[in-house]
């Protein structure tokens, strides 16, 4: 099994020409993973163990004829675009309160889709959409947060 441990850049900084491009499709909560075992679209069995948040179409693997290259897929997603700095307050206090993924993109707040989220949002009379999108620059989070 090939083990992958560092990010070489991206897809467009390669040569593609006469290379095969094996594409690892991931999630976007197995995006932050520092080690994986994965297949990739051509059926070879890797490890990936990097120290790094992987982004979609990194390149992990370049060898004579091949390489892999990562896949973020896109997700089922809420979105919001809050009018106002209050909305935005009460937004991240109900993304907060339910222990929410939030992501930043193009001045609209995304979380991973949520039926009961959207209905409680939905309800505070924020405007959502559901959109299949693909979640990546997730907002900073406190690791092991509990509650005592």
């Amino acid at each position: 099994m090939l083990i992958l441990k560092s990010v070489l850049g991206k897809v467009q900084e390669f040569a593609l020409q006469g290379k095969n491009v094996e594409v690892v499709s991931l999630n976007w909560d197995e995006m932050g993973k520092k080690m994986m075992r994965k297949t990739t679209s051509a059926g070879r069995e890797i490890g990936i163990a990097v120290a790094t948040y992987l982004q979609h179409e990194d390149v992990l693997y370049t060898g004579e004829d091949t390489i892999i290259a990562i896949e973020l897929l896109p997700t089922k997603s809420l979105v919001i675009e809050p009018s106002n700095m209050e909305e935005m307050a009460l937004l991240c206090y109900h993304l907060g309160n339910r222990h929410s993924s939030v992501f930043y993109q193009e001045g609209r707040v995304i979380t991973p889709y949520d039926d009961i989220l959207g209905g409680i949002l939905d309800r505070l009379g924020f405007a959502v959409s559901i959109e299949e999108r693909r979640l990546s620059g997730a907002l900073n989070t406190i690791r092991g947060h509990t509650h005592s």
